[in-house]
């Protein structure tokens, strides 16, 4: 009877230690999932935000201003038969002489922002068939170049970046318009009589006709 009695509790106590190290072992896994669900921007060790350096953005970018290559996705040189794939049938067109002007509307509202796009033939060169971009006219202020520039931006803000000089002008519902380029980067800024940014043009490098050309 003792003897049976003494095995029983010597059972006893090893099913009790068999027990403790899998509790032990649970709240260690426990511990290790909480650790693991953190989220990673408390680690110190995440990698820091991505830069809002605007001059590093690729020129791919839908926003960005190019002077002298691109507004957003529209390149100069390129077959403006593109534009029409990418934006659709334009709210308003004119041309004449192998050259053509289309037209833009946000919404197609034509009190909304504008995009409008010169495009020219080559006559009697071996691609006449395709009329390319000369000149990208845009109103919206979402557009802005590498150092944060474009419509709104006051005029004295432009001129830190860019050597402006009188090139046209024409007048809207506000009054007089005064048309600024820079020949060397291919850029123009339109600035109205509170001295702010309401369109930006992008054009070839050194292209006086493109420069004084009136797109609105």
């Amino acid at each position: 009877m003792i003897r049976n009695t003494f095995i029983i509790l010597l059972c006893g106590a090893l099913f009790a230690c068999n027990q403790s190290p899998k509790k032990d072992s649970a709240a260690d896994q426990s511990a290790d999932t909480g650790k693991v669900q953190q989220p990673l921007l408390n680690d110190s060790t995440a990698p820091s935000p991505a830069s809002t350096d605007t001059s590093k953005i690729k020129t791919t970018s839908t926003q960005l201003i190019v002077p002298g290559r691109s507004i957003g996705n529209i390149q100069l040189n390129e077959d403006v038969a593109n534009v029409s794939t990418t934006l659709g049938r334009p709210d308003s067109s004119d041309a004449a002489m192998g050259s053509s002007l289309m037209v833009w509307f946000a919404g197609h509202n034509p009190a909304g922002y504008r995009t409008s796009v010169f495009a020219h033939r080559n006559m009697g060169a071996k691609d006449e068939i395709i009329s390319r971009i000369r000149k990208i006219l845009i109103t919206s202020p979402a557009f802005k170049t590498a150092e944060g520039l474009g419509v709104g931006s006051p005029e004295a803000d432009i001129k830190k970046s860019y050597d402006l000089k009188p090139t046209s002008d024409y007048k809207n519902k506000n009054g007089k318009v005064q048309v600024y380029t820079d020949m060397d980067k291919g850029i123009s800024f339109e600035i109205d009589a509170t001295g702010k940014c309401v369109g930006v043009v992008v054009h070839q490098l050194h292209d006086t006709a493109a420069a004084y050309l009136n797109m609105h």
